[in-house]
């Protein structure tokens, strides 16, 4: 069954709730970016980033299509906020280890044998984002400048 499209009307406030909440969240990620990491809490950095990420994919719907380097510049900073958090979360600082947690607290659990290849395949996610936030801003760049015209 197909959907029926958003009204424009609706697709600007969504655009707008999507940015308002993904903004909030960058906030609340940046309050706690110079304090330790809570255990209950993720990474601050992780949060900025994906908050920021979100917040660019609220713009592309605020923007009226014939502006389409504008669409496609906020894509591309989409796709590369994205790349920024896979990089982060593949290569940024901190211990990556596996934890359990038994009867309200935690112990440490030795590494598990699929650990080495779960690493690797995020490294390898985290280039391949990275290849295709190259390719949005190359995509972006070849955009037109002028507004479509309706003829």
């Amino acid at each position: 069954m197909a959907t029926k499209a958003l009204s424009r009307r609706r697709q600007i406030a969504a655009g707008f709730v999507v940015i308002a909440v993904s903004l909030g969240v960058a906030a609340v990620a940046a309050i706690h970016l110079g304090k330790p990491p809570e255990r209950h809490l993720p990474d601050a950095a992780a949060g900025l980033i994906a908050g920021l990420a979100f917040a660019f994919a609220g713009a592309i719907l605020v923007v009226p299509e014939r502006r389409v380097r504008i669409r496609a510049s906020f894509g591309a900073l989409m796709i590369t906020f994205i790349a920024l958090l896979f990089d982060w979360l593949a290569f940024g600082p901190g211990e990556r280890s596996v934890t359990a947690s038994f009867s309200g607290g935690t112990v440490g659990v030795r590494p598990h044998f699929w650990e080495m290849p779960g690493r690797i395949l995020l490294v390898s996610g985290a280039m391949l984002f990275n290849l295709m936030a190259l390719w949005a801003w190359i995509r972006a760049r070849r955009a037109p400048r002028k507004r479509t015209s309706k003829a």
